[in-house]
């Protein structure tokens, strides 16, 4: 990221990447100050696309790329003295920057939420530009108040953070990242040495050719020596053998540094997976996670296995055949040297440039990955509402915009590489046209020549890999940084400290003042006290979004109360050992998940250890034993992915035998009835009654006929409680359950008609 330009004293920061800080300054007018900056990530027909927008003291206008890498067209502008607002319209899914001006208002910029927060800070700003423009202010000098910060930004450079993750891709440091990669194979450091001892040999035999083809040349072939010849031609069989030898072994022990390395990450990777919270999975895709520990990870193998000790080894076998060449030629040798400051300078750039773009193309890669895992599993609703067209159009697009991106690489490259060697050839034009001259005139021997010009094409080999080593290097800082941005995501409570066990539990459930919101500002559970005894059933009513999913989450510790405290037993929830308590909660969710594996192993993955009566105990309990001993194999039979070849009501009773064999102090059920028939509702039924005995539970239900069991019922509304009793006193109080009662009622009588 650049630094900020041209901010006036009392501006918010704005800081962009180098390549729209380039057309920034093309933009910008003498004197010209940047107030804030909106990045627009969607186009006018609605597709993925990249627009900037701009407000300065003077005008505000927007930049759009034009396919080309060094230029952006302007495609709006109006200046600040004919603005008269502005405002952030929200669509389904989308928003738009609106600027009312002239007589009319102006769609300037199309964004997702991820872009929210700029989008209204923008706004902020312009509002007190145009308040102290009216009040005849300077607006050059104007210190703007901003707005207050958000969450999910970053606590350096205070931009909003992208929805999928808490690390900043901005303010990473490349150089602490390739350090931090480096640590990963520090474990095998002696596997490492190894392998740079044999490329340290390698790299000596390779150094010897040229000086046995000067040997020949003047000792053996100009002074007619035969005997010499013998032994020069045995020394330059013993080198090749020997760089074939050192090689397979080399090759070997750097792959299986590399796998290693790559073990190690993989495991370390997927489990943190496990260890963050559903906060996070919330932000996330999850094509664009497999896209990490698969794609990214796999790139990591070059820079683990090869790349850093190629760079070692290219920097040292530089530094030798620098001083060879020195001794042998000091004068051609330096004019050998006219096109390498060329080469790093643009070695340099081209890194710089190729980076970013490298991360644009991870961005698009992971949404095909995302699109992927969207519609492979939801194949059925594709198809059933016939949109497979649409799908494909949609992969289409999201695909020809990462190959849009990927050819601007790939232009980068194919201009920097033939460049490499067009300087390093006209090094060599040099050093042919004066040692040529050299060798006519008597100055030097040939065979002095033809060593120089070896030993100079092997000094240009490890330039020219050095730039390319690096082309290569920026594609493995990128998917590093992917990797470390989900290494550095902040896990759940159970991994910072081993809190208080309770065993046994006795399940008294108690909420005091509890606010959360899953937004800053929108609270989903608002100030809701609550208490539930021990074995005592709660049903959990009220309209779709009133909060009931919210609170058994936070039941669950799923999500941490923003304000209040959940008491389990007198103790703080948040003070509990997290594991041993989730290990006492038993879930039963509306669209229950099964693994891919044998109805055993799903109903075992409660309890790994329990025992052959224990599990068929649990099936007989939720009325699941006959069906499964019904099917080809019986317990053994192999469901397939999330249990797809079972009906809803078989793979709900599996569901609730997992949570039997579990045998929980605080049972949860969320919707377990909601999308069965009448027959399985009744079996199900059956077997909850038999689960909920002499457990704290809470249930719920839209079907209200469900709850008839539960000692109250809780009534929420937009996250209030506003009403708790049993049946018979809400019914006669005449509230919001006595409503919904009443409009089931009429549902019925709908249907049976």
């Amino acid at each position: 990221m650049s630094d900020p330009t041209n901010l006036a004293e009392g501006a918010p920061a704005v800081s962009v990447p180098e390549d729209v800080q380039g057309w920034l300054d093309e933009a910008l007018e003498e004197g010209e100050c940047v107030r804030a900056c909106l990045l627009g990530d969607i186009r006018p027909d609605e597709s993925f696309g990249e627009s900037w927008t701009f407000l300065t003291d003077r005008r505000l206008f927007v930049l759009s790329p034009n396919g080309r890498p060094d230029e952006a067209d302007v495609t709006f502008e109006m200046p600040l003295a004919e603005i008269d607002g502005g405002r952030v319209h929200e669509y389904v899914g989308a928003s738009a920057l609106i600027v009312t001006g002239r007589g009319k208002a102006h769609e300037v910029a199309r964004f997702s939420l991820s872009s929210h927060h700029e989008a209204s800070d923008l706004c902020h700003s312009l509002k007190q530009m145009i308040q102290a423009r009216d009040e005849g202010k300077s607006l050059h000098d104007l210190v703007l108040i901003p707005p207050r910060r958000m969450a999910h930004r970053c606590s350096q450079c205070g931009r909003a953070l992208r929805r999928s993750g808490d690390v900043c891709p901005h303010c990473i440091d490349r150089r602490q990242t390739l350090v931090r990669l480096l640590s990963y194979v520090y474990p095998y450091r002696w596997h490492a040495l190894l392998g740079l001892g044999l490329t340290f040999g390698m790299t000596g035999l390779q150094l010897a050719p040229p000086y046995l083809q000067k040997v020949l040349l003047d000792d053996v072939i100009l002074a007619d020596n035969l005997p010499l010849l013998k032994v020069v031609v045995l020394m330059l069989a013993g080198v090749y053998v020997g760089q074939a030898v050192l090689s397979t072994f080399r090759s070997y022990v750097m792959q299986w540094l590399g796998n290693r390395v790559l073990f190690d990450l993989r495991v370390r990777m997927f489990s943190h997976l496990q260890m963050l919270p559903l906060s996070y999975y919330n932000r996330q895709q999850t094509g664009q996670i497999m896209s990490r520990v698969t794609g990214d990870l796999s790139r990591l193998q070059f820079f683990i296995a090869e790349g850093a000790q190629e760079i070692l080894v290219n920097l040292v076998t530089v530094l030798l055949i620098a001083g060879i060449l020195l001794l042998m030629k000091p004068s051609l040798f330096l004019l050998g040297l006219a096109p390498v400051p060329i080469i790093l300078i643009s070695t340099f750039v081209f890194g710089r440039a190729v980076h970013l773009l490298y991360h644009r193309i991870w961005r698009r890669m992971a949404s095909v990955s995302a699109i992927l895992t969207d519609t492979i599993p939801g194949i059925r609703v594709v198809k059933s509402f016939a949109q497979e067209k649409r799908e494909s159009a949609r992969f289409s697009r999201t695909s020809e915009d990462l190959f849009d991106q990927q050819l601007r690489a790939a232009r980068l490259s194919s201009g920097f590489f033939p460049f490499l060697g067009l300087m390093t050839g006209l090094g060599s034009i040099l050093i042919v046209s004066a040692g040529g001259y050299m060798v006519l005139t008597g100055q030097t021997q040939p065979g002095v020549l033809i060593a120089f010009m070896g030993y100079m094409w092997r000094f240009y080999m490890p330039v020219q890999s050095i730039g390319r080593i690096n082309h290569r290097l920026q594609h493995c800082m990128t998917s590093a940084e992917r990797v470390f941005e989900i290494l550095d995501s902040e896990i759940e409570p159970v991994a910072h400290r081993s809190g208080l066990v309770l065993e046994p539990m006795r399940g008294k459930v108690k909420l005091e003042n509890v606010k959360f919101g899953y937004e800053p500002g929108k609270y989903a559970l608002d100030d809701v006290s609550l208490t539930v005894e021990p074995g005592e059933m709660i049903g959990l009513v009220g309209p779709s979004g009133a909060g009931k999913s919210t609170l058994v989450h936070l039941i669950a510790r799923f999500y941490e109360a923003e304000e209040g405290r959940i008491l389990i037993d007198g103790h703080n929830i948040e003070d509990l050992d997290l594991r041993s308590y989730r290990e006492q909660i038993g879930v039963v969710l509306q669209d229950p998940y099964l693994f891919h594996g044998t109805v055993w192993s799903n109903i075992a993955y409660a309890k790994l250890e329990a025992s052959a009566d224990e599990i068929i105990a649990a099936a007989r309990a939720a009325n699941a034993h006959d069906f499964v001993a019904a099917l080809p194999d019986g317990y053994d039979t192999v469901i397939g992915e999330r249990g797809q070849t079972l009906s809803g009501g078989e793979r709900q009773r599996l569901s609730i035998a997992r949570a039997v064999l579990r045998n929980p102090r605080i049972l949860i059920l969320d919707e377990a009835t909601a999308s069965v028939d009448a027959e399985t509702e009744l079996s199900i039924q059956t077997a909850l009654e038999r689960l909920v005995e002499n457990r704290t539970t809470f249930a719920i239900a839209h079907r209200l006929s469900t709850l008839r069991k539960a000692n109250r019922l809780v009534v929420l509304e937009r996250g209030k409680l506003v009403e708790m009793g049993t049946h018979e006193e809400l019914l006669e109080s005449g509230g919001l359950y006595s409503r919904l009662v009443q409009i089931q009622s009429d549902l019925s009588k709908i249907k049976a008609w």
